[in-house]
């Protein structure tokens, strides 16, 4: 019996003589066979790395943990470095907070572990909906751990990757079809309640902030015309302030000892603001040879330059945020072989992003204006019209990802304001719960129906627990009809 069960059974005749199918209220269960220890159950199809469930559950533990705070370390990281903290926080709160995530992390995968083989000992066999209802204890104990900043962003990704899975399952049971191009109509929806909800200013200040990067400021119903010191911030500078806040931060923390004249990124940072300017001088003089803007339109610039323009700066910054994020996510195969960069840099995908992003903002101003001149006025609905067609621009970068997010995240939006309004309840402990729910469930398909799941995420769980999920034998699993092997046949 050692011999068999220390490797994936893959014997449909031998898997039925181990186990057999049982009636219970909750569905079929499938129990080993009499004269086999109980136990050997958990063992054959969950965790062949050990015999025993507590211990087997902590070996789990240690490597999740061991993988989860490589992830958080440098996450952290790159986000203190970005937002600017200083060396205080680096020495104090931020070794703290990885800790706590990744224990979290790590404790997620432990709770799942035990609360599968209490259930196997509690309904005498493993129960598929038997597991569902324990993975919801699991996920709430990890979660409690979790800071509470952080469980509002973790209950909206794992709602929206929840629904996308319960999506995909249907789909695979022949229930529904998919649509073609639907994250592009789901895109197109909540934008143009975005567009609606920013030209209301209904929406809170980072939001708000990410929208008016994206599309200008002059969008709104209040704006005025920006002056020239503020037009640099406004037109030229999306990539050029963020590399200058981010030299400046760096600045600040660890080179302040430094003079002005050995300091050598001012070179840098005076050259772009002189070619920035460059570029308004020009803009200037084809501007007034070109008077094409209505009174109504707040812009410093002719509609046709604010619509173009609008498209360079985000194709390019799309185009070079993509790049960046590859390229650090490759530093060890760059200097291995350098020639890899230019690679990188040719990636399709940063073109794709590029892309949407500048034609985004390309038809979000193209129409806003339009209808400013076929109205004669700057009304409010025009952000819903020239949002939804905005939207579109998703064809570019097709992500279900960020569809969903949004859309889970604008429901939640619009019921702050109703309880703002004091026409919905407050309910305080909603993040928990939403998280419970929603992670208990994927958790539960990622189980028995991986390929359901979306293939990131599946890479993403592979990770965190040092690749125990794939040690699953799922071919024991397939009794209950469900196609649980798929995944190690196709991978």
């Amino acid at each position: 019996m050692d011999r068999i069960t220390g490797q994936k059974i893959q014997n449909l005749d031998l898997i039925r003589q181990l186990f057999t199918t049982k009636r219970h209220i909750l569905g079929p269960i499938l129990c080993i066979n009499n004269q086999i220890n109980p136990s050997t159950a958990c063992h054959m199809a969950a965790h062949h790395w050990g015999k025993e469930c507590l211990r087997s559950a902590f070996v789990l533990f240690i490597g999740s943990f061991k993988k989860s705070f490589r992830v958080y370390a440098s996450l952290y990281l790159v986000s203190a470095i970005l937002r600017g903290k200083n060396v205080t926080y680096f020495l104090t709160k931020l070794p703290v907070e990885t800790v706590r995530s990744t224990v979290f992390l790590a404790a997620n995968c432990f709770y799942f572990m035990m609360f599968f083989c209490l259930s196997r000992k509690i309904f005498g066999g493993i129960s598929y909906w038997g597991n569902l209802l324990f993975t919801f204890p699991a996920c709430l104990a990890s979660i409690l751990i979790e800071r509470k900043q952080r469980r509002g962003l973790l209950a909206l990704y794992l709602t929206n990757l929840a629904a996308e899975t319960g999506f995909n399952m249907l789909v695979s049971r022949g229930h529904i079809r998919s649509i073609p191009n639907g994250q592009v109509l789901l895109f197109a929806i909540s934008s143009a309640l975005y567009g609606l909800l920013f030209k209301m200013k209904s929406l809170d200040g980072g939001l708000s902030n990410l929208i008016r990067l994206l599309v200008g400021s002059a969008e709104l119903m209040e704006s005025k015309k920006p002056d020239r010191k503020s037009r640099v911030v406004t037109y030229y500078g999306v990539m050029t302030v963020i590399l200058n806040n981010l030299i400046t931060r760096l600045d600040q923390m660890f080179l302040q000892h430094h003079s002005r004249r050995n300091r050598w990124h001012n070179r840098l940072v005076d050259s772009i603001r002189n070619f920035e300017h460059r570029i308004e001088r020009f803009l200037d003089s084809f501007n007034r040879a070109n008077r094409y803007s209505h009174p109504k339109c707040h812009h410093r610039y002719n509609c046709l330059i604010y619509t173009i323009l609008g498209f360079i700066q985000r194709f390019l910054a799309g185009f070079g945020l993509q790049a960046a994020i590859k390229l650090v996510g490759s530093i060890g195969t760059l200097i291995k072989k350098p020639r890899v960069l230019i690679k990188l840099l040719k990636d399709k995908d940063n073109i794709q992003l590029g892309m949407f992003l500048g034609c985004f903002t390309f038809v979000f101003r193209a129409v806003s204006c339009a209808l400013r001149w076929l109205t004669n006025s700057h009304d409010k609905l025009h952000g819903l019209i020239a949002g939804f067609f905005a939207g579109w621009s998703m064809v570019f970068y097709k992500s279900s990802s960020i569809a969903l997010y949004l859309n889970f995240k604008l429901l939640e939006i619009l019921w702050m304001i109703g309880v703002k309004n004091k026409k919905l309840p407050l309910v305080k402990p909603f993040d928990i719960i939403l998280y419970t729910i929603s992670t208990g469930f994927v958790l539960w398909v990622a189980l028995y129906e991986p390929h359901n799941i979306r293939r990131a995420y599946w890479k993403f769980l592979l990770k965190i627990s040092d690749n125990r999920f794939s040690q699953v034998n799922r071919f024991i699993l397939d009794e209950f009809g469900l196609k649980s092997s798929t995944i190690d046949r196709k991978f």
